[in-house]
């Protein structure tokens, strides 16, 4: 084996840097293209809306009770009593009542208050699991990016290792080299080997991870786009976050629904007035024949609570300590925001420091590698001085993949952190989940919805 056939090996083991050719004819797999169909597809964001319209609920369950409430009751009675004879008598009756709740000394409304801003606590956890979702996705598409690029360049570092080995064999059996140099290449390769092997398995774990968050395979993905606009200090970075962040949202709105909840507690010890009246038809045949009433009746009942063993103080104090807590959470909540934020800001810096670094590691490394590949053609240097720096050339590659994919995360968890990781933000351009449209659909307590019926016969159907 000549020299410059190991010079074209090394040459072509120096040729392979960071980054992954598209094969032609292929169209890749955006970043958008992933992020539309994680918010599209996925069951989390689905379980999360389901929740919301359940707790839509509350506001029309709170405001049932200042509607009527109308029932239908019916009675029949057989009897027969034996004296000299049997006598057999029967009474039918039917009652239709009706119920009006007037006043409650401000319950009702506290509860409508109260679950009006449960509601919007809970579109705030929509929001922040809206933004979960899309961040899982853009560290799925990294991953699998990272895992792809560090696949090719170890597939590659194992193929020009195989040539050297290949070519450290032929200058052993010319005398050039001796048997040592021969075994060093030959456990070079296989360590290259076993770290193709994990670079593998990596990849593997990052696809199945894109799969479990996006809910298709992964297949061939493109350069992403640039990173969005970022606040230009930590300190406005701070100042959004707490301005827009759900969490923080949730929070407050939770303080809000615990508020009206010690205020309707405290409206339990006042008055009440309901309205009641019934219309009733009994018909009764007996001995002395059929005899037929009809009764109406109309009455107010008032109630005003005395003592209730301790109940209504118990319930005061139960709400007045839900409030305290809401509030020490929204206190939590604003600083764990302000950490996260300041965290995201540091962790985006690291990685963008260690991106210029890392560059300034590849050039030099690989100005190191070419230096020495040279010497040891002229005898200066060992097959162990190539294999060497080789290696560090390698490693300085994988470590300015993993910062570029940590830069790119890190720049979204800000986002997040912000509050601003939305479809909305990032204009992704597809039509968003609207809260509002079941929420103005049962806020008012239909009687029934078209919604409903569908969901009712479909419960009809597989409950058989």
């Amino acid at each position: 084996m000549k020299p410059h056939r190991l010079v074209r090996a090394m040459m072509a083991c120096a040729a392979i840097t960071a980054g992954v050719i598209a094969p032609s004819g292929s169209v890749a797999q955006t970043l958008t293209d992933s992020l539309i169909t994680a918010y599209q597809n996925s069951p989390i964001l689905e379980s999360q809306r389901a929740a919301l319209r359940n707790i839509d609920e509350r506001v029309a369950l709170a405001r049932s009770s200042m509607r009527p409430n109308i029932n239908v009751g019916t009675s029949a009675q057989f009897q027969a009593s034996r004296d000299t004879d049997w006598d057999v008598s029967d009474n039918y009756s039917a009652t239709l009542g009706a119920s009006l709740l007037l006043y409650d000394h401000g319950q009702t409304a506290a509860a409508i208050e109260s679950a009006k801003a449960v509601v919007a606590a809970n579109r705030g956890v929509l929001r922040n699991v809206e933004q979960s979702v899309l961040l899982n996705t853009v560290a799925a598409f990294m991953d699998v990016r990272r895992g792809v690029q560090s696949v090719t360049v170890a597939e590659n570092n194992v193929q020009v290792l195989r040539q050297q080995v290949q070519a450290t064999r032929d200058r052993f059996e010319l005398g050039e080299v001796t048997r040592t140099d021969v075994s060093l290449s030959e456990a070079r390769l296989a360590s290259a080997q076993a770290n193709l092997a994990a670079f593998r398995g990596q990849l593997a774990a990052a696809r199945e991870a894109y799969r479990a968050v996006v809910g298709v395979a992964p297949g061939q993905l493109a350069n992403p786009p640039a990173i969005p606009a970022l606040p230009a200090t930590l300190t406005e970075a701070e100042a959004i976050a707490v301005r827009t962040h759900p969490s923080l949202e949730a929070a407050r709105f939770s303080q809000t629904a615990a508020d009206f909840n010690l205020k309707r507690a405290r409206a339990a010890r006042g008055p009440s007035l309901t309205a009641n009246s019934s219309l009733g038809i009994n018909n009764t045949d007996g001995i002395l024949g059929r005899n037929e009433n009809a009764v109406a009746t109309l009455s107010l009942n008032g109630n005003i609570p005395i003592y209730a063993g301790g109940q209504l103080s118990a319930l005061v104090r139960q709400a007045e300590a839900a409030l305290a807590q809401a509030k020490f959470d929204v206190q939590d909540t604003a600083r764990a925001i302000r950490q996260n934020a300041a965290v995201s800001w540091s962790n985006l810096a690291v990685a963008r420091a260690s991106i210029v670094a890392n560059k300034q590691q590849v050039r030099a490394a690989r100005v190191a590698f070419e230096g020495v590949r040279e010497e040891a053609l002229l005898g200066a240097r060992t097959t162990l001085d190539v294999l060497d720096l080789e290696q560090d050339l390698r490693d300085a590659e994988f470590q300015l993949a993993s910062s570029l994919r940590d830069e790119y995360v890190a720049a979204y968890q800000l986002l997040s952190s912000m509050g601003l990781l939305s479809v909305d933000h990032l204009q992704l351009g597809i039509p968003t989940y609207d809260p509002d449209v079941n929420y103005n659909r049962v806020q008012n307590a239909p009687y029934s919805t078209v919604e409903g019926d569908i969901l009712d016969q479909l419960r009809d159907r597989y409950s058989r």
